[in-house]
């Protein structure tokens, strides 16, 4: 359908000019997957969702807006299912611009059904931006026994949010400990959104898109903390539950002027793109770095 065309032209085909980046309008959603099972040995998430976390994940499809839906996901499994169970459960007027994996098979394109669910009945473009903290798991048990004794102090936020906290207040001790620090992370997300809002710039005029982007806890705080500047969770309402998302309301007008607000939790940002396309900019340059 032509959506994910990067080149920045008009088009003429058979005598009509196709014009780009004007009329637009774009949802770009960042999702925390739905209820996983547990590793009972480490507490983490296991690659799995549970069955509330599947129920979750298709009453979240039946609400999805149109006409024009397309869903990315971190590699991990329980993302993909995340993503995958709301697109099989979208309403008949909604279009999934995903291929299903099935349509994939035999031709030049089967490579992208690569490292996917074997479940999966939509192609779910997976990026490496959006996967877990990497070696989360060495600094949860210093982080849950920081939790637990705020717990007994009488802190007001619940166990996972006081682990996110930790982590965002503990860059030195994530990087001893082979762990991308909140900054770093924040990066990450930040690489998905600022190539998804230059890319609303590149669509048909008259488009009306949604992009489903799963991910995974604790990477939209750090990223928040970056872009909106709450010193703490608890400023915001506590860590991101799952299943829970933000959302980039894009909206680019008949003379190409776009306006960007983050929704989250009821509330309305106004949103400055430099920022986040600086931080955009230092992910590349680490991963060109091999940093």
């Amino acid at each position: 359908m032509g959506l994910f065309n990067f080149k920045n032209i008009e088009n003429t085909i058979g005598g009509e000019k196709k014009e780009f980046g004007s009329n637009i309008k774009a949802v770009l959603e960042f999702k925390r997957h739905q209820d996983p099972g547990k590793n009972p040995e480490t507490g983490m998430s296991a690659d799995f969702l549970t069955e509330q976390g599947k129920e979750a994940s298709m009453v979240d499809g039946r609400k999805v807006k149109g006409p024009e839906v397309k869903g990315y996901a971190s590699p991990k499994l329980r993302a993909q299912e995340t993503v995958d169970l709301m697109l099989q459960n979208v309403g008949d007027s909604v279009e999934v611009i995903n291929k299903t994996t099935e349509s994939l098979k035999g031709t030049k394109a089967e490579k992208l059904v690569n490292n996917q669910r074997e479940t999966n009945e939509f192609n779910i473009r997976t990026r490496k931006e959006l996967d877990a903290v990497n070696n989360f798991k060495n600094i949860m048990p210093l982080a849950s026994a920081r939790a637990d004794e705020q717990i007994k102090g009488g802190a007001k936020l619940d166990k996972y949010s006081l682990i996110v906290q930790w982590y965002l207040d503990n860059p030195e001790i994530c990087k001893a400990n082979g762990v991308l620090t909140g900054h770093e992370t924040a990066t990450e997300i930040a690489e998905r959104v600022a190539t998804e809002l230059g890319m609303t710039e590149r669509l048909r005029k008259g488009r009306e898109v949604r992009l489903i982007n799963v991910t995974h806890g604790p990477k939209i705080e750090p990223f928040l903390q970056e872009a909106i500047g709450f010193k703490n969770v608890e400023e915001i309402g506590g860590a991101l539950k799952p299943g829970e998302s933000i959302q980039f309301q894009v909206d680019i007008d008949e003379n190409k002027k776009k306006t960007v607000k983050l929704l989250f939790r009821d509330k309305e940002y106004a949103v400055d793109e430099t920022p986040i396309k600086a931080l955009a900019q230092e992910y590349r340059d680490r991963i060109e770095g091999g940093k």
